[in-house]
C-alpha cells in the first residue's frame, strides 16, 4: 500500500478517538524498527490553537500506552520532518532511521534536538490516554 493511502487509513482509525468537536489534524508515519509502523496523530478542535492540540500514537492494533515508545515515535517523526524540510523533500515521508541515514547531516540533526524535545514534551503533556 502506498504511504498516502496508509496515512488516510490511519487518519480514519484515529478519528474514532476524537472527542466531540475534535478532528484529526495531521498524521505522520514512523517506523522506529523494521516491521513496526506507528502513526503520530494530532487532534484539534474547531477553535483550538496549538496549545489545545491533543495527541495519540496508533500502533497497528491499538493506541500506544508506552511512554518510551511514544517518545521514540514522536522524536523520530519530528526529526525526519526537520530533515525533510531542510533538504527539500516533499511530504509525506516515512520517518525511519534509514531516512535519517540517507538525508540527515550532523548539522541538521544537531540543530533539531531542541525542537524535537519540545514537541515530545508537548505530546506527553497532551496525550489522549495514560502513559506507562
Amino acid at each position: 500500500m502506498a504511504l498516502d493511502e496508509d496515512l488516510v487509513q490511519a487518519a480514519r482509525r484515529a478519528g474514532a478517538f476524537a472527542d466531540p468537536g475534535e478532528q484529526v489534524e495531521a498524521v505522520l508515519a514512523a517506523e522506529p524498527g523494521a516491521g513496526r509502523r506507528l502513526y503520530v496523530c494530532a487532534f484539534a478542535g474547531a477553535d483550538a490553537g496549538e496549545d489545545a492540540r491533543r495527541w495519540l500514537i496508533l500502533g497497528e492494533e491499538a493506541p500506544v500506552t508506552s511512554r518510551a515508545l511514544v517518545r521514540e515515535a514522536v522524536s523520530l517523526a519530528a526529526l525526519c520532518e526537520v530533515v525533510g524540510e531542510a533538504v527539500g523533500d516533499e511530504p509525506p515521508r516515512l520517518a525511519s532511521p534509514a531516512y535519517l541515514d540517507e538525508f540527515g547531516t550532523p548539522e541538521i540533526v544537531a540543530g533539531a534536538f531542541s525542537v524535537v524535545e519540545s514537541l515530545t514534551q508537548q505530546v506527553e503533556a497532551a496525550y489522549k490516554g495514560e502513559l506507562r
